[in-house]
C-alpha cells in the first residue's frame, strides 16, 4: 500500500572504533577507484521524498528504498517486466506449494571485505519478519513458520499455506551483515552509523532531509557500473527541483510530478521517460470511527470525487480515474487483461455526482454534516491537491474537511502507530506484480495493527474468507475469481476509496542513458545509468 521501503565501516564512515588492520585493508582495496573509458565522475540525482534511512524494515516507503536499493542487495530482483531474476541467489526454486530455496551467490563480499554467508541472509530476513524489532515489512512475512540454512549455500524457507505472492518478498527484503546489524542494533540506517552491505556502491553520508552520498564498490561480484561517485540530493519541492534540472545542478530525478511533466519536456539535453507506475492514490477511513463507521457516509464522499476531473487537472493526464485498488496491469499471470478489463468495467461506479453525494450522506447518522481533518505528506503534493479538491466539493453537502500538510515523516509515524487515523490521503506503490498484494495487505483484518497497512482499521469476514481462499490455492482461476469478488465486495462497502492510477516519469541528462521501467525501485538502478 504503502509504497513502502526501499531495501534498506565503520572505518568506511569515519567512525572512530576499533577493527582489524585486514579488515581495514580489504575495505580500502575494494572501494579503490581508478578511472576507465566510460567512466561517469560523478552523478547528482535528486530526491522527490526525503530519506527515512538506510535500513529497510524501519524505514518502508518509495523515497529511502530508492536510496537504499543503490548500495543494498536482494536475494532476488525484478526485471524491467516485473519477473523475478536471481541476484545475491544465484538459483532458486519452489519444491512445492510451501517451500522455498534459495541458493545463495558464492564470491560475493560486503564493503568490509567480509564474504557474504547464509548467516547473514537468515540474520537480514529474521529482522525483516519479526514484529518484536519492529519491522514495517512483518506483515510479509506472516505465513512463514521457518528459515534455516540446509546446506553451506543453501537456504530454504517454509510456510505454514500455500501464500501464492511470498515468492516476491525476498525481491524486496534487503540483505545486510550480520555482525554489523548485531553490533549496531537500531543505530543501522542512521547518519553516523549507516550500513552495510554488498552492492556495487557503499554509502558514506547521510544527512536527513539534505543528501546521501555513495561512491562505487570496486569490489563488488557483479559488473562495474559506470559511475562512480553519487550525491542523491532531497529536494521535495517540485518547482525547485525543475529548476535545479534546469540550471544543471542535478543530472536527472525520478518520479516527476505529473503537473510539471510538460515543463520538463521543453528543457534543453534532458530526456523525460515514461512507464506505469503501478501506483495508486486512495482515500482511507478508519471504520471502527464515527464518522467513518458509516457506510452511508464513505458512499458521499466517493460521490464527491470528481476523478476524472483530478487526472486531467492534477496529473495532466498521465493516469487514469481508479476503480478499485490494484491497477489493471498489476494481474501478472494471475489472469489474461481481457479478463481484467471486463471485470473492471463491472464494478459499481461512483461517478462524480453531487447530488447523490447529497443523497447518500442523508441517510448517514450525519445528515446535517460533519468536520473532519485530512493529512497529506510534503513529499506528496498531488495528494494534497486531491485533498483540497475534494474539500471543495464535501464542502457544498455540508461536510467540512480541514486539510493539513505534515511532514513526511510525522505522517508514515501517524500511519505505522496506528493511532486515531480518521481520514488519510494514500499513494500506495505496489511491491510485486499481483492483485493481491494491495488487496490482502490493506483489507484483511489481520493487518488492522501497529506498523501494518489496514489503516481502514477494516475487518469483514466475508472479505476474510475470500482473501483466504486466493491465499490457499497455487490455480491462477481459482485465485483470480476469489480475487474479482472481493473487489467487487470492497467497492460496495468503500472502506477505501481508489482515485486515480497514475504513470511513472523520470528526467535524466540526454548525454546519459538507462533503461527505465516500472520495476526500477526495488533494483539497482544506478549502475544502469551509463555515458552514450
Amino acid at each position: 500500500m504503502l509504497s513502502w521501503c526501499t531495501r534498506k565501516h565503520v572505518v568506511l564512515l569515519g567512525v572512530c572504533v576499533a577493527v582489524a588492520t585486514a579488515a581495514v585493508a580489504a575495505a580500502a582495496g575494494a572501494a579503490t577507484n581508478s578511472a576507465r573509458a566510460g567512466d561517469i565522475s560523478k552523478l547528482t540525482w535528486a530526491l522527490g521524498a526525503s530519506v527515512r534511512g538506510l535500513e529497510y524494515t524501519h524505514s518502508a516507503d518509495s523515497g529511502s528504498a530508492t536510496v537504499i536499493s543503490v548500495g543494498c542487495e536482494t536475494l532476488v530482483r525484478f526485471d524491467k517486466q516485473g519477473g523475478l531474476q536471481p541476484a545475491l541467489a544465484d538459483s532458486f526454486s519452489t519444491p512445492n506449494a510451501t517451500t522455498y530455496v534459495y541458493r545463495v551467490r558464492k564470491g560475493v563480499k560486503f564493503w568490509d571485505g567480509h564474504p557474504l554467508t547464509t548467516a547473514d541472509v537468515l540474520y537480514s530476513l529474521q529482522q525483516a519478519a519479526s514484529k518484536t524489532a519492529g519491522s514495517q515489512i512483518a506483515a510479509f512475512y506472516s505465513s512463514v513458520t521457518s528459515m534455516k540454512a540446509t546446506g553451506p549455500s543453501t537456504v530454504t524457507i517454509k510456510l505454514s499455506a500455500p501464500d501464492p505472492y511470498f515468492r516476491y518478498t525476498p525481491a524486496i527484503t534487503y540483505i545486510l551483515e550480520k555482525a554489523f546489524w548485531q553490533k549496531n542494533g537500531k543505530n543501522v540506517g542512521t547518519p553516523g552509523t549507516l550500513t552495510m552491505c554488498t552492492g556495487p556502491y557503499r554509502f558514506t553520508k547521510f544527512v536527513p532531509d539534505d543528501r546521501v552520498e555513495a561512491t562505487r564498490f570496486n569490489g563488488y561480484w557483479g559488473k562495474r557500473p559506470a559511475v562512480k561517485d553519487v550525491v542523491l540530493r532531497t529536494i521535495t519541492n517540485d518547482a525547485t527541483r525543475l529548476l535545479a534540472m534546469r540550471s544543471g545542478e542535478i543530472d536527472g530525478s525520478f518520479r516527476i510530478s505529473q503537473d510539471q511533466i510538460d515543463q520538463w519536456k521543453q528543457l534543453s539535453g534532458v530526456s523525460i521517460r515514461l512507464a506505469p507506475e503501478l501506483r495508486t492514490a486512495y482515500l482511507s477511513f478508519d471504520t471502527s470511527a464515527a464518522p467513518w463507521d458509516d457506510v452511508h457516509v464513505r458512499r458521499a464522499v466517493a460521490y464527491s470525487l470528481d476523478k476524472a476531473g483530478l487526472v486531467k487537472s492534477v496529473l495532466r493526464g498521465y493516469g487514469q480515474p481508479a476503480a478499485v485498488m490494484p491497477p489493471p496491469e498489476q494481474w501478472g499471470d494471475v489472469a489474461s487483461q481481457k479478463y481484467v478489463q471486463k471485470l473492471y468495467r463491472s464494478f459499481p461506479k461512483y461517478s462524480f455526482n453531487l447530488a447523490k453525494a447529497k443523497a447518500e450522506l442523508a441517510k448517514s447518522k450525519y445528515p446535517n454534516g460533519f468536520t473532519a481533518t485530512l493529512p497529506y505528506p510534503d513529499s506528496q503534493q498531488t495528494l494534497g491537491k486531491a485533498a483540497l479538491s475534494l474539500a471543495q466539493n464535501l464542502k457544498q453537502i455540508g461536510v467540512t474537511l480541514d486539510v493539513k500538510q505534515v511532514t513526511t515523516d510525522d505522517w508514515f509515524g501517524a500511519l505505522f502507530a496506528h493511532k486515531d487515523l480518521g481520514a488519510q490521503i494514500i499513494s500506495w506503490g505496489v511491491d510485486y506484480p499481483d492483485p493481491a498484494d494491495a488487496l490482502h495487505f490493506i483489507y484483511d483484518s489481520q493487518y488492522a495493527t501497529a506498523n501494518a497497512f489496514n489503516t481502514a482499521n477494516y475487518k469483514s469476514d466475508k472479505m476474510d474468507r475470500l482473501l483466504k481462499i486466493q491465499q490457499n490455492s497455487v490455480v491462477a482461476k481459482v485465485r483470480a475469481d476469489a480475487i474479482a469478488n472481493a473487489l467487487k465486495f470492497t467497492a460496495q462497502d468503500v472502506p477505501y476509496i481508489p482515485i486515480w492510477y497514475q504513470q511513472v516519469a523520470m528526467a535524466l541528462k540526454s548525454k546519459y542513458a538507462y533503461d527505465f521501467g516500472t520495476w526500477y525501485l526495488y533494483t539497482p538502478w544506478l549502475a544502469g545509468i551509463t555515458a552514450k
